[in-house]
Formats: C-alpha cells, structure tokens, sequence
C-alpha cells in the first residue's frame, strides 16, 4: 500500500500525517507538483510557505502520467473551529478539501442546533485557491448544543485548477 494517493480511487493525503501535529493533514493537498503541506507564519494563516512532500506529476492539472489522475477535489474532513460557542457569537465550521478549490460567496451548509431541533444556515465568502474553506454562523443562546449533520453543500465550489469543473459533493458524513 503506498503512503499517498496518485488516483481518483486513492485519493489519500500522506498516510502518516496527523492530525495536530507539525504535518497536519488538513494543511496538506493536492497541487500540479504534488501532495504540499502548508506551513503558516501566522495565527491568523495570511502568510505562508509551501514544502512539496511527494512530487506526482499529473496529480492536479496536466502531466506526464495523464491529466488530473486525482480527479475532482473531495472532502476530507469537517469540523467546529471551536469547541463550544456563547449564544449570539461568530462560529465557524471548516470544510477541508484534498485539493484547492475557488467558492461563490453564498456558499451554505447547514448546522443543526439540536436541543431545539431547529437549523442555522452558515455562509462561506468568496474564497480562491485553498483547500480550508470557512463558513460562519451566529451561534443559538448558550448552553445550546450544535452539530454538522449529513448534508449537501450548496453553492459552487470547484477545482482551482486551469481545468474547471464542479465537485463532487458527496454527503457530509461526521
């Protein structure tokens, strides 16, 4: 078994990254280079550098061994930037992709605030070329519960790459 996948049925990111760790796998994707980890300079991750962890030619984009050999970006994890938030406040949910991706403003999912069974839209700006996309939401009164349930993202969101298509947006599984 490799420890990265080259093919739309492989699409791992580096095997061995952990989550929290210096190579976590949410600031690793898929480039025309191959698989990057971005390091950031910064808490508030608007200044970074790039370190190429596999050359794969091909991967995203056109290469040698073919043509995006990793197909449409796919979601590979989905979660609260916080732990809990105060009634009223600013949350946030990250979606995070293999590959970078460009999103419409207006994008929208759904969280579920479930003590009241009731549900909240958040919206994602318009964002180009990343793999981290953010959609915010205002927060039910304290000491209400919220969770990301299975859904579809509206919206478009697509590869960054030269070749455009739309993603495949399977359901949110958390």
């Amino acid at each position: 078994m490799a420890l990265w996948g080259v093919t739309d049925a492989d699409e791992s990111k580096p095997k061995w990254a952990v989550r929290g760790s210096v190579c976590d796998p949410q600031n690793i994707f898929a480039t025309s280079e191959g698989w990057v980890l971005r390091h950031y300079k910064n808490a508030a991750k608007t200044a970074y550098w790039d370190e190429v962890l596999v050359s794969v030619d091909g991967l995203v984009g056109a290469g040698g061994r073919g043509t995006n050999t990793l197909g449409g970006a796919d979601i590979t994890a989905v979660f609260f930037e916080e732990t809990g938030y105060a009634g009223g406040a600013t949350g946030s949910v990250v979606v995070i992709y293999n590959e970078q991706v460009n999103v419409t403003n207006g994008a929208t999912l759904v969280v579920r605030n479930t003590t009241d069974s009731a549900n909240i839209t958040a919206t994602a700006a318009a964002q180009t070329s990343t793999n981290r996309v953010e959609f915010t939401f205002t927060a039910a009164a304290t000491g209400k519960a919220h969770a990301i349930q299975a859904q579809t993202i509206s919206g478009t969101i697509v590869d960054s790459t030269v070749v455009q298509h739309l993603i495949r947006h399977s359901q949110l599984e958390t």
